[in-house]
């Protein structure tokens, strides 16, 4: 009976793990033209979109990320013909929040004989379905003299009200693939 007792433990707490496993954060992305060697480029500048004032609090604080971000890698803000445009955007989006399909179950039984019974019940371990509201931050740089995109990010999810060390993380986390300026 100890044996039995004890697959039965160690069967919960590995579906316990799977159940917890699933899902996770999505990684920052990026991508790059590669015919174009951007550690070659030395100043930045804000493409139309986002040359004047920031419309809200939020487009602000992924500016003053962005440029503090591309400050380290040694780029400098150019008012006047910059080597390359940085846009950027928050995108909405609902996803569906899917459950797993991990259940726990739990049983007692008898059998033997002509005669045979159990008694059984289950616990989900996985959540019910919902929709979940997701804000990601799309970062893009462009070549005015090729005029065309050469890198593109997007960030993790963000809170739904970030405050601006979670938009920082954001912006530094999408632009840790962005090349540093060569010196």
């Amino acid at each position: 009976m100890n044996a039995s007792l004890r697959a039965l433990t160690i069967s919960v707490v590995l579906l316990s793990t799977l159940g917890c496993a699933g899902g996770g954060q999505p990684k920052p992305q990026w991508t790059s033209a590669v015919d174009v060697d951007i550690p070659a480029y030395s100043t930045f500048g804000w493409a139309d979109g986002t040359r004047g004032p920031p419309v809200s609090i939020i487009d602000n604080q992924i500016r003053n990320a962005v440029r503090a971000e591309l400050l380290k890698k040694g780029y400098v803000e150019a008012a006047d013909a910059p080597d390359f445009l940085v846009d950027h955007e928050t995108i909405e989006q609902e996803t569906v929040q899917k459950p797993n399909p991990v259940t726990i179950g739990i049983g007692v039984g008898s059998w033997g004989g002509n005669v045979g019974g159990s008694v059984g019940t289950s616990v989900d371990v996985g959540g019910k379905e919902g929709v979940r509201q997701e804000n990601r931050i799309a970062i893009r740089v462009t070549d005015p003299e090729l005029d065309r995109e050469v890198w593109a990010g997007t960030t993790t999810t963000l809170e739904e009200r970030p405050d601006t060390n979670a938009v920082d993380r954001a912006v530094a986390g999408v632009l840790q693939g962005f090349p540093g300026k060569r010196n």
